[in-house]
């Protein structure tokens, strides 16, 4: 072969990694970021504290307290709802990214639904929410593929929100 041919080759392989890298390499980069602002939230809202019933509070101080636990409760709920719909919308606008992540073990879309789950159980007092941190934790950290109901959502294909009454009675 000629020698231009060999130019013409290696260029045209070069462009075409560096636009698969940079067409990878965003998307990877802002889940990693959103994982990890999931895994600093986690370790915050493991240290919050549940208001005791607001009946109990006589003194102006346990009123105080009781305001302040509450804030803090409405604060976690919001930031797990929040992050819980970010991952489910990585999965779903970014399916190329998805499918690597599942592939190597970390599953937004499963991460980002049981953060939904968790935010809701926030609003119910005697819910336990320890297996709900460990099932995010687990689809954050895991080192096997996803279910394939959760590869077939990451792919962007028969993804169906849930209506408000699905939310509200799971």
């Amino acid at each position: 072969m000629q020698w231009y041919v060999y130019l013409v080759t290696i260029s045209a392989t070069a462009a075409l990694s560096w636009f698969a890298s940079e067409l990878l390499s965003q998307p990877l980069r802002a889940f990693f970021e959103l994982r990890r602002k999931v895994l600093g939230q986690m370790s915050v809202a493991k240290t919050i504290s549940f208001p005791k019933p607001r009946e109990l509070a006589v003194s102006s101080q346990e009123i105080r307290d009781y305001d302040q636990a509450l804030r803090n409760v409405r604060e976690a709920q919001r930031a797990f709802s929040n992050l819980g719909f970010r991952l489910l919308a990585f999965g779903e606008n970014e399916p190329v990214a998805s499918n690597v992540l599942v592939a190597i073990g970390l599953n937004p879309v499963a991460a980002g639904s049981r953060l939904i789950e968790l935010s809701m159980a926030y609003s119910r007092p005697h819910m336990d929410r320890a297996d709900l941190c460990n099932q995010v934790e687990k689809a954050l950290r895991s080192n096997r593929p996803a279910p394939p109901r959760a590869r077939k959502w990451a792919t962007g294909s028969s993804f169906r929100a849930p209506a408000t009454a699905e939310l509200w009675n799971t």
